[in-house]
């Protein structure tokens, strides 16, 4: 079970669980993944309406008791679960600690370059700390929102999260856990789009259907407004597959080396 939590409300949580977990595993497993998301007040999840790739579940947190069995089962990474913010994640850690982890969950835990975020952050791990024995093996944290891919540009966004000699930072990720395992998830218009069109990224990456020829048919039969409909979704294809080639790929390659699957 891979569970991504965070006591900051906004750190793009379903961006990292929708966008990056869920095709990642999708691929990796051949079949739709699970997909829990816990969370009283926001349902993220349901904008994606034409994602093929999860079986989504909503779980209440009267029912947290449910989760005891699937981390049980799922020692396969098969299972999602989408934490919602603030009170909710500390509501489900809590839960957890009450029956452990069984060695079965990996931890993502997303964060944005704010110096709340890395406070919160921490706050998420020691918590995680008093479920795991080695929470430092199973922890992985997405650096949400860079606006580059590059190590340079990410050590100067995310000083919550690298520290800074020059700058006062009591709260750096790195200062308090050691060697911590981390991805960059680049921002991008794209992942946006993606949302308002019901799919992620990855699915309308690898959409087959030839928008150009489609464009072009719509243009010959004289209807402009349908032609200019399919180069917008062409555009868009376009830069879904720019997307996969230059973000989603590194960090899948990452996950490869962090996350063992039979």
């Amino acid at each position: 079970m891979i569970i991504v939590p965070q006591t900051k409300g906004g750190v793009g949580k379903s961006t990292v669980a929708m966008q990056i977990l869920a095709p990642y595993l999708y691929k990796k497993h051949g079949k739709k993944i699970n997909y829990i998301e816990i969370d009283d007040e926001n349902n993220d999840s349901q904008s994606f309406t034409r994602t093929q790739i999860v079986n989504k579940k909503m779980l209440g947190t009267n029912k947290l008791s449910e989760l005891d069995e699937l981390i049980l089962l799922d020692d396969n990474h098969e299972i999602i679960v989408d934490v919602g913010g603030n009170k909710t994640s500390s509501l489900v850690l809590d839960e957890i600690k009450k029956v452990g982890s069984f060695g079965n969950i990996l931890w993502i835990v997303p964060l944005g370059d704010g110096e709340l975020d890395g406070k919160n952050a921490i706050t998420t791990i020691k918590k995680i700390r008093k479920i795991e024995d080695n929470p430092e093996k199973n922890i992985i944290f997405a650096l949400n929102r860079s606006i580059s891919m590059e190590q340079d540009y990410l050590e100067e966004q995310f000083i919550n999260f690298f520290g800074h000699p020059y700058l006062k930072n009591n709260n750096a990720i790195c200062d308090y856990v050691k060697n911590p395992k981390y991805f960059p998830v680049r921002n991008d218009k794209v992942i946006t789009m993606s949302r308002y069109l019901g799919s992620t990224v990855w699915e309308m990456a690898y959409n087959d259907t030839d928008f150009a020829k489609k464009a072009v048919d719509a243009k010959d039969a004289g209807d402009l407004e349908s032609a200019r409909r399919f180069l917008f979704f062409r555009r868009v294809q376009t830069e879904a597959k720019d997307y996969v080639l230059n973000v989603l790929n590194k960090v899948f390659y990452d996950l490869d080396n962090w996350i063992s699957l039979k």
